[in-house]
């Protein structure tokens, strides 16, 4: 029988019981004695293996086996719940998760489990499960492999390499090198990738794409990519890129690769590509001379592994760092490909439907009217039922943090405690897939520099212990997450004088912030702090990445900090991004779509009303300064030919509110958002286009890139 097509169903059920299998190992940690968890993690690990054997999947059913014989003698009273039981368990969720992962992209590196097995069934042959994890040699294991070593392509991407050999396209291996105090390495090489497929595609990269996802890597990686680009061009793009301290960009040499099994590397390659000569092509944690030593090892690796998990002695190295499976939900218990072309579906529908209505109101068949209504009905029940279909709780994201926050607390000697509220709360299920690298960043900040030392806390008269709060909550049209920690907080004065010193902002600007504003300025391109002030030292790094991300989604971020006291960082969010409601607005001869939601009212103002304080155009409106903002000056560069009656619409970013002036008002209409093509790029202000009724295209601005 072919189980192949039953590989999604296999995947998305046992993503559930990996995590619920993290969440129960968490709560055991803090109640060691609650037996109904421990038969929890036994039920899911059986269930887990069962379904694995079914697959065919021997190493996570041989895994799983061996972590049901732990659990049982856990929930038989034979051993106790020590802190190293506890981490090797962690581990095996680890390993599992990189087995699942391999699943899913065969082409992915094997995984070896013997260490993992030899660990566990050490914990059943010592009496109250007392064993060290031995991670000396874990590290022997990860090093060992040639092909994790180096960037060696399969052949379907050496397929890809031929083929463009020829038609005027460039392959480039190119080596990012970040500064030291860079605090955001994933959003970097996230930012690095996205640039390269703006006009090409990366055909590989090491370490994995999973590894730069997790920050599983030093200061450098790199890649391989094809492009109709320059080699200067791509040069200067990636450099341009805030916190990269070296771009290095070579033509691709097939003399570069190396064969696994090899005893040495190829000479003189490394100048002559401008390339460090100790690591042609290889990782950058591993050293040249390291690499020869281990491929020599190979052959008696696993005799080492085997005798390591009877070892226990203090770990000299850092553990095995696993290949985490980013959280992307594949599946609702129906293809999401199939769900899509369904709401695409709906979307033309939604269309064609406006298109009829005016058509209709234009004719005089009241039969046809009739019908047109019905029809207008039918389609409004079956938008609502598909887009709540595409709706998904946070907690999909919301659950890979407690695991993280309690491995990097631990990691800094610190005392956190999580706090995770509204994760019932639903979001589209394209911005849930996209928000997590943003939450990621957020909360190891709050971790690493927002709460305190246990000392200086205690200092100030707080508790030893800190506490992080992630929370999501409907605020009107928009989703609010926000993740929030009683540390230091962050000091508005420091923040002023390092962003004079970094140039962000210049003396005069610096004399008009008031406290709140000057908060904001982490999330200023170029804003860093790399001078280690108190308060704000890492704050502001890569920050302007994490907004970018928020604003791609269509949301705002904003911060409220308090010195002494804590930081919040706010994100705001549209619940979907598929079909909204917008204000149709005329300017410059041209049709532009505003979301519903970020519209506050629509108004007509006389001219004369019209004043202006410090270059800026503002009026009065209910006793309240409203600064006026030209959309076709904004988007086209022109001056506008004001009217005696001018047409306003007033929109919100964050707490602040503006008018954005433009030729006519043209009403309500729902629109599918579309996005743009590769080849226009991000356009400032333009969150997508959309296609009106009368067939003619409109773009979709986005307010709080626009202003």
């Amino acid at each position: 029988m072919d189980i192949s097509e039953y590989k999604d169903m296999f995947l998305a059920e046992s993503q559930e019981y990996l995590q619920s299998l993290n969440d129960s190992l968490l709560k055991l940690e803090k109640e060691p004695d609650d037996l109904e968890l421990v038969q929890e993690m036994f039920r899911a690990a059986h269930s887990l293996k069962g379904m694995s054997a079914t697959m065919s999947y021997n190493d996570i059913a041989g895994l799983t086996h061996e972590m049901e014989n732990v659990l049982d003698r856990l929930r038989g009273g034979e051993i106790n719940l020590s802190r190293e039981f506890a981490d090797i368990l962690f581990q095996s969720l680890d390993t599992l998760e990189s087995l699942l992962a391999r699943v899913e992209n065969p082409k992915l590196p094997g995984v070896d489990i013997a260490l993992q097995v030899d660990a566990l069934k050490g914990l059943v042959s010592t009496p109250n499960g007392k064993v060290t994890v031995p991670q000396e040699e874990a590290v022997l294991e990860t090093e060992v492999r040639i092909e994790d070593a180096i960037l060696q392509l399969d052949e379907f991407e050496k397929e890809i390499i031929k083929e463009v050999e020829g038609t005027g396209e460039n392959i480039y291996h190119i080596e990012v090198t970040l500064v030291n105090d860079c605090l955001l390495k994933s959003v970097r090489a996230y930012m690095v990738i996205k640039a390269l497929e703006n006009n090409g595609v990366v055909l590989k990269a090491r370490p994995p794409v999973s590894d730069l996802e997790e920050e599983n890597f030093e200061q450098s990686f790199q890649l391989l990519c094809q492009t109709d680009e320059s080699l200067d061009s791509v040069k200067k793009n990636l450099a341009s890129i805030a916190e990269i301290e070296k771009v290095t960009v070579s033509e691709y040499q097939e003399s570069w690769m190396l064969e696994v099994g090899s005893e040495r590397l190829d000479e003189g390659r490394g100048t002559e590509v401008g390339m460090r000569e100790e690591k042609p092509f290889t990782d950058s944690s591993v050293p040249r001379v390291q690499l020869e030593e281990k491929v020599a090892e190979k052959p008696v690796r696993k005799e080492a592994s085997s005798k390591a998990a009877t070892k226990s002695q203090p770990a000299k190295s850092r553990p095995v760092k696993s290949h985490p499976m980013k959280s992307t939900e594949k599946t609702i218990r129906v293809e999401t490909e199939k769900l899509d072309k369904l709401i695409n579906l709906v979307g033309e529908l939604v269309v064609n439907r406006t298109r009829l209505l005016e058509t209709a109101k234009q004719g005089e068949a009241v039969e046809i009217a009739g019908a047109v209504e019905h029809l207008d009905r039918i389609t409004a029940d079956l938008q609502s039922a598909v887009m709540k279909l595409r709706m998904v709780p946070v907690k999909q994201v919301f659950d890979r943090f407690p695991r993280m926050v309690r491995d990097l607390s631990r990691e800094r000697g610190k005392k956190i405690v999580l706090e995770v509220i509204g994760e019932e709360t639903e979001l589209d299920r394209s911005i849930v897939n996209q928000i997590g690298d943003p939450l990621v960043h957020l909360l190891r900040n709050a971790i690493d520099h927002g709460i305190e030392p246990a000392e200086a806390r205690i200092k100030a008269g707080k508790s030893a212990e800190g506490t992080v709060r992630l929370e999501a909550r409907h605020e009107g049209s928009y989703v609010a997450i926000e993740v929030m920690d009683d540390g230091a907080g962050l000091n508005e004065e420091k923040i002023l004088k390092s962003a004079l010193a970094k140039g962000v902002i210049s003396e005069e600007e610096a004399k008009q912030f008031n406290a709140e504003d000057a908060v904001k300025l982490v999330f200023k391109s170029g804003f860093s702090t790399a001078e280690k002030v108190t308060g704000v030292s890492g704050r502001g790094v890569g920050m302007d990445a994490v907004r970018n991300i928020v604003e791609s989604l269509s949301g705002i971020i904003d911060v409220k900090s308090k010195v002494g006291e804590g930081s919040r960082f706010i994100i705001h969010l549209p619940l979907t991004l598929a079909i909204i409601k917008a204000m149709l607005v005329r300017s410059a001869g041209e049709i532009y779509a505003i979301p519903i939601e970020a519209i506050r009212e629509n108004l007509y103002i006389d001219s004369k009303e019209v004043k202006t304080v410090q270059k800026q155009e503002v009026i009065s409106l209910r006793k309240e300064v409203l600064p006026l903002i030209s959309l076709q000056e904004r988007l086209n560069g022109q001056p506008a030919v004001r009217k005696q009656e001018i047409p306003v619409v007033v929109v919100a970013v964050g707490d602040k509110k503006f008018g954005l002036v433009v030729d006519e008002l043209l009403g309500q209409q729902e629109i599918v958002i579309k996005s743009l093509s590769k080849v226009l790029g991000e356009l400032k202000g333009i969150a997508g286009a959309t296609v009106l009724g009368s067939g003619k295209v409109a773009l979709i601005l986005n307010i709080s890139t626009l202003i």
